[in-house]
């Protein structure tokens, strides 16, 4: 029998972020860029930085947990993260990290809170251009120049809903990381309950209350996060679907299109 693969608990953490990010942070100028890959299961332990900043990959896809939050990205989205907001990253599938820094409150228009953003074509550009440009550019100069575009860009991009909040409860937390390490799981709240020492009754009155969702809706929010990394594995619509738990890729693309509000092949296909 072939091993089990490890699930994303188990992945080795990162003792810290890397030095050249910390040192991104220090870069006396109002936008400074950094990238980094790193391969499946990674993990980036809870951290924070002095600056605003932009999370992005321009390959694969990562989950961001900030206190009680689940952030999926895609290569379609961006997470704004506000300065000193602590927060962990976990890599879902190999990713390539694109990641802009920026003094903070520099970016009018920019949210207070995390939020995870959709990256305009004009702005996944800049953001590759960006990461050549040396640290210490002229901010008079072309390079400097760019980096204002960037700002007045990022500014402009509208929030998308690819986020999920953990119960406090710990019993409901373990709950919801067994359904996140488990996409494809059918079982009912009845056999849910259990396995964490609640009735289906406790569970059906206290999670909305926890998370502000039903657990019905939750597990479709989370279903509709992995699809994004599932894609970068797959280009077949009907495969995601099985692997979700759905019993048909119709079925699947109901529950994406009413949650994301476009197709999943609008969506995930395209991107391979």
């Amino acid at each position: 029998m072939s091993p089990k693969p490890p699930t994303p608990t188990a992945a080795r953490p990162h003792k810290a972020p890397h030095a050249d990010a910390q040192a991104a942070n220090r870069v006396p100028r109002p936008v400074s860029a950094f990238s980094r890959q790193d391969k499946a299961g990674q993990l980036i332990r809870t951290h924070t930085h002095e600056r605003d900043q932009l999370i992005t990959a321009i390959r694969g896809v990562m989950t961001v947990e900030t206190g009680d939050t689940l952030w999926t990205i895609p290569t379609s989205h961006g997470l704004w993260m506000p300065a000193r907001v602590g927060h962990s990253v976990r890599m879902d599938t190999d990713v390539e990290m694109h990641t802009l820094y920026f003094e903070a409150g520099s970016v009018a228009g920019a949210p207070h809170d995390c939020r995870l953003l959709a990256i305009s074509p004009l702005l996944r550009e800049l953001i590759v251009r960006a990461m050549a440009i040396r640290p210490v550019y002229e901010i008079d100069g072309p390079d400097g120049r760019l980096m204002r575009v960037i700002v007045d860009e990022v500014g402009r991009l509208e929030s998308a809903p690819l986020s999920l909040r953990l119960p406090a409860d710990r019993r409901l937390a373990r709950l919801c990381r067994h359904l996140i390490e488990t996409p494809g799981n059918t079982e009912s709240i009845a056999q849910l309950g259990p396995r964490v020492g609640l009735s289906e009754r406790s569970v059906i009155r206290l999670f909305p209350l926890q998370t502000g969702l039903s657990l019905h809706r939750w597990r479709q929010q989370a279903k509709l996060m992995r699809a994004f990394a599932l894609a970068e594995q797959t280009p077949s619509i009907g495969a995601i679907a099985a692997d979700l738990g759905y019993s048909s890729p119709s079925a699947f693309a109901k529950m994406f299109r009413k949650l994301y509000g476009r197709p999943p092949t609008a969506i995930l296909a395209p991107r391979r």
